[in-house]
């Protein structure tokens, strides 16, 4: 109803555009109409000219509909792009997710608040004016090579990148990017979306965490430190280089739980896992077997120097005191000790022989380490290191 009301104003102002065009043409005609009435003649070029003056008029009343159209045309897709326009704004400027445009140079053009909120900004402004160039915002100058290599091939899709910002400090970021068309009415340049999932990132971090870990000590579990043995025993045989194990096992560990609880039991453990890590290397691995067992690897660590460090976690923990009620306890710890000793050796004749070793260590007394060897005899770590039988008796 409104389009068909427009189209009749628009006919109308049409004609009244023409109006006197219009008279003209209709006096002309009447005078033509008496004149053949009257039996004047008139001249074939004079009714030329009026034929052709009618022409005319009828044509430029089509051209005038057909601008008209046309306006009405532009004025439509006018009224589009403004609400495309607003569509655009209103997604630009409340999506969550950071938003920006740089230009062929990697300057940076256009933030949305979202952008400019990830890092640590108030506004777009602002953070335009910290920022000028996308390229600051990565940490890492390799990563920014990456990103170049990958917007290239038009692969950019949910890149997960270490960004760095003034404000913020660091952050995770996916970021996802394409290459514009270089057009006279809008310039070429790149559009950026980018998703903060520094909280998922940490979440799977954690969740990796809590898989490797032990959840009381803290210490990694006996599956991921099985894993990383095999890794080390592997690169052992690479490299020819020395590997050692402990199997450290707490001394009448029942008669603790039993007298004390089962809550003061785990404060034992948690002691001893704390002595266990400052007592060894940033390379060491250190994890807990299961109960009160806990294993120690000693990588590029012959017989001899994990002889020492034995020795110096049995001196740790038996300094070691666990507050219980005020009153302080202490407990003692038994030691297998093993080493690599050739290409053929692998994670479970190492477990095996330190295992071995450790049943000797609770037969000959418990608070000490016992060394196996390949011969089939242990050495007793005393003050000589004298060489004492492998025997296996009771935990």
């Amino acid at each position: 109803m409104v389009g068909a009301a427009v189209a009749t104003v628009d006919k109308n102002m049409s004609r009244e555009v023409f109006r006197k065009e219009r008279l003209v043409l209709e006096g002309a005609r009447a005078a033509m109409l008496r004149s053949d009435e009257d039996g004047v003649s008139v001249a074939p070029v004079l009714a030329g000219l009026v034929d052709e003056y009618g022409r005319l008029l009828r044509q430029s009343r089509r051209l005038v509909t057909m601008g008209d159209r046309m306006q009405q045309s532009l004025n439509a897709l006018n009224h589009d792009l403004a609400v495309s326009e607003q569509k655009y704004r209103g997604i630009f400027e409340n999506v969550a997710e950071g938003i920006c445009r740089c230009d062929a140079d990697g300057m940076l053009v256009e933030a949305n608040p979202a952008m400019a909120e990830m890092f640590g900004f108030y506004d777009s402004e602002s953070f335009l004016e910290a920022v000028p160039d996308f390229q600051s915002l990565f940490c890492r100058a390799e990563d920014y090579e990456l990103y170049e290599t990958l917007l290239a091939a038009d692969q950019l899709r949910r890149f997960q990148v270490r960004l760095c910002s003034p404000e913020s400090g660091r952050l995770w970021a996916e970021v996802s990017a394409s290459v514009m068309d270089d057009r006279e009415a809008f310039p070429g340049g790149i559009v950026c979306v980018l998703a903060d999932v520094t909280e998922r990132k940490h979440m799977i971090e954690e969740m990796r965490r809590l898989a490797r870990t032990d959840s009381l000590t803290g210490l990694y579990n006996r599956g991921h430190f099985m894993e990383l043995t095999e890794r080390e025993l592997a690169r052992s045989r690479r490299t020819r280089s020395p590997l050692s194990m402990l199997i450290v096992d707490v001394d009448h560990f029942k008669n603790v739980n039993d007298t004390y609880g089962h809550d003061v039991g785990d404060k034992a453990l948690v002691t001893l896992s704390r002595v266990l890590r400052d007592a060894v290397r940033e390379i060491d691995v250190v994890g807990r077997f299961g109960g009160e067992e806990f294993v120690v690897l000693l990588p590029d660590a012959d017989r001899r120097n994990a002889c020492r460090v034995a020795d110096r976690i049995l001196e740790c923990v038996r300094e070691a005191r666990i507050d219980i009620g005020g009153k302080q306890v202490g407990v003692t710890v038994s030691i297998g000790l093993t080493a690599c000793e050739d290409d053929e050796e692998d994670l479970d004749r190492l477990i095996k022989y330190a295992d071995i070793a450790l049943y000797a260590a609770k037969k000959n007394g418990r608070d000490r380490v016992e060394v196996y060897r390949r011969s089939g005899c242990h050495c007793r770590r005393e003050a000589d290191c004298m060489e004492a039988m492998a025997v296996r008796g009771e935990s």
